[in-house]
């Protein structure tokens, strides 16, 4: 009897023993959702992210990145379906949440800043105001991907050099907040779908267009619109905000998050580092100049400084409409923001 409970015991022993070496090898899978196309350069980033986070976590984490919207997800929907657990991981761009966070969707406008160190200087303050108002959702915030800093230009049919030049044209944006802006400067603007663009431009539905040199080519516009004309800022960069599902986060065993912290930590310092915009943006001038464009210099400091004058504006009424949060969180920013 006593060998047969010896026996037993060493058995139970071991059962526990290989239970736990199985459960500290055991691996974790997380679903991440990316409505973005493979061929995006936030797509691989988020790629290169997983695969840091696995390397770092000892192959115990694994994060499973579905692209393209293969999930069925909508980005309007972010702040709903990462409470579900379903996916576990997620990001989204500020301005795609305008439904259920109205607050949050108009962050930054375009005009608020001019180049990277403007940015990197209201940054942490960015950072601090989408936290909180996603928290508000039950939703954790990990960390950030930055979004590059993307000159806009106008792109036009004849020369356009001036905001005067400006007001007697006809001119496509791509929101409201940017209608609202040139339209405060005079400026005739028109919302035109990014597909409807070129025929738009071909048969003087408008005259020009608020576009970046670095996607010109991807819609043709440079052979219906060769005369560009920079305007001093870049398209809003607000960043992507990583998201996580609370309660699965919270439970993430230390070893495990520490390896995940430390991945997200190098994807914002090789995503917030813009030094490859700036050749970027060269490139692409190039290239449009080699196809025929002519590019003459940027808007003058006096018209540059109405436009960003006008966008303060435009962001006081959006914030103002929406009240609560966004004229609470427009005025922290703007403590760190250009006047």
């Amino acid at each position: 009897m006593k060998l047969f409970k010896t026996i037993t015991s060493i058995s139970l022993l071991g059962a526990a023993l290989l239970n736990f070496h199985s459960n500290a090898n055991a691996q974790t899978e997380w679903k991440f959702n990316n409505s973005y196309a493979p061929s995006r350069p936030e797509s691989l980033q988020i790629r290169n992210f997983a695969v840091d986070v696995e390397k770092r976590t000892g192959g115990k984490l694994k994060i499973s990145v579905s692209e393209g919207g293969a999930l069925g997800l909508k980005d309007a929907d972010a702040l709903r379906f990462m409470q579900t657990g379903t996916p576990e991981l997620g990001f989204i761009w500020p301005p795609f949440v305008g439904r259920d966070a109205p607050a949050l969707a108009n962050l930054y406008v375009y005009g608020l800043v001019a180049n990277a160190e403007e940015h990197l200087k209201a940054l942490p303050v960015l950072k601090s105001v989408l936290k909180e108002g996603i928290a508000k959702w039950n939703i954790e915030v990990p960390g950030f991907l930055g979004f590059s800093i993307v000159d806009a230009s106008l792109f036009c049919r004849e020369p356009v050099k001036s905001l005067d030049e400006l007001k007697k044209k006809k001119l496509r944006v791509g929101s409201r907040e940017q209608v609202e802006t040139f339209k405060r400067l005079g400026v005739a603007a028109q919302i035109v779908p990014q597909n409807e663009l070129y025929a738009a431009l071909q048969t003087g539905v408008v005259d020009c267009a608020l576009y970046a040199a670095r996607f010109a080519n991807t819609i043709s516009l440079q052979e219906v619109a060769k005369h560009v004309t920079p305007t001093g800022f870049p398209f809003p960069p607000a960043p992507y905000a990583l998201l996580a599902h609370k309660a699965k986060w919270a439970a993430l065993p230390a070893d495990l998050k520490k390896g995940f912290n430390e991945a997200v930590v190098e994807l914002e310092k090789v995503s917030f580092n813009f030094d490859g915009d700036v050749s970027g943006e060269k490139a692409a001038r190039e290239k449009l100049v080699s196809q025929g464009s002519t590019f003459y210099p940027a808007l003058s400091a006096v018209d540059q400084k109405a436009l960003r004058s006008s966008a303060l504006e435009t962001w006081d009424v959006l914030a103002k409409e929406t009240g609560g949060d966004a004229v609470a969180y427009r005025q922290r920013l703007l403590q760190v923001l250009p006047k």
